[in-house]
């Protein structure tokens, strides 16, 4: 195994691993679609992914890329906290958008992980005071007890379906980082017993076009007793904060359900029947 920082000419190569043959298969399987919809999907997901790493490069993005072979296999990416993706308020802090191996015994239980996530913190450590991940209580996504064995703090936390934990290492002495509550400047309730669901969808996750597209199906089916409301943008999350009052994420009357992108069709289900 190698690993190459992220550049101009290997740009496609840290989208790879996200989109290869067993995510798709995993994604399939786990949403039960059709294997081709889903190469489709994330295939769309990828050229958005591409141009917001392109948008972000110049502002500090970065990333470190591992290979097998010539293959790329998983990769970490981070920038400085300021452009980052998720509702998080800092000064001179590295935050982690990423960790990824690709799924099965051939790639993970290897210690990639640990080694890009070593690799990342040195290079942190060169332009800011602390290195930052919102993590989370569940064992397949960005696991708190991951990063607490790699000497990470729990400095906030946002309670929800699946908790977001926000998690700190320091090199020097800095303030915490915190969560930002959405400024909710549309101040969404239910109308005439509708629920009001709002998506906000960037290029930061390839798979989050075919997330939408499938939480979309979903709400749907409820007619018009739900009004859907979509932006897809790679506008940095500053600037979607201030044009429409929240961050990345989805909505329901105001209220976060970031947990929904991923979500069963039984759960959506029951989520928009419990804000009827």
């Amino acid at each position: 195994m190698k690993i190459k920082n992220l550049n101009d000419k290997n740009l496609k190569d840290i989208v790879e691993p996200c989109v290869c043959e067993e995510w798709v298969k995993k994604f399939a399987k786990n949403n039960d679609v059709n294997l081709e919809r889903v190469k489709g999907g994330f295939s769309k997901g990828a050229e958005l992914r591409i141009d917001w790493i392109k948008k972000r490069l110049p502002l500090g993005y970065r990333a470190k890329i591992a290979y097998e072979e010539e293959k790329p296999v998983g990769f970490i990416d981070y920038l400085p906290i300021e452009i980052a993706q998720d509702p998080i308020l800092g000064y001179d802090i590295t935050v982690i958008n990423c960790i990824l191996i690709i799924p099965g015994d051939s790639y993970r239980s290897k210690g990639y992980g640990r080694i890009l996530l070593e690799l990342a913190e040195a290079d942190a450590e060169k332009m800011s005071r602390g290195i930052a991940v919102v993590a989370h209580n569940h064992p397949r996504w960005m696991p708190a007890s991951f990063f607490t064995k790699m000497g990470y703090n729990i400095v906030d936390e946002q309670n929800g379906k699946i908790k977001e934990i926000l998690m700190l290492k320091t090199f020097q002495s800095v303030e915490s980082p915190m969560f930002v509550e959405s400024a909710n400047t549309h101040n969404q309730k239910s109308v005439s017993d509708k629920v009001i669901v709002e998506i906000f969808c960037s290029g930061a996750c390839p798979h989050n076009l075919m997330s939408v597209e499938l939480l979309k199906e979903s709400l749907i089916e409820f007619g018009d007793k739900v009004i859907i409301k979509e932006v897809i943008t790679n506008d940095l999350a500053s600037d979607v904060r201030r044009k429409y009052g929240h961050s990345y994420g989805v909505y329901i009357n105001g209220k976060p359900n970031f947990w929904l992108l991923g979500a069963s069709k039984d759960e959506i289900r029951q989520e928009i029947e419990n804000n009827l």
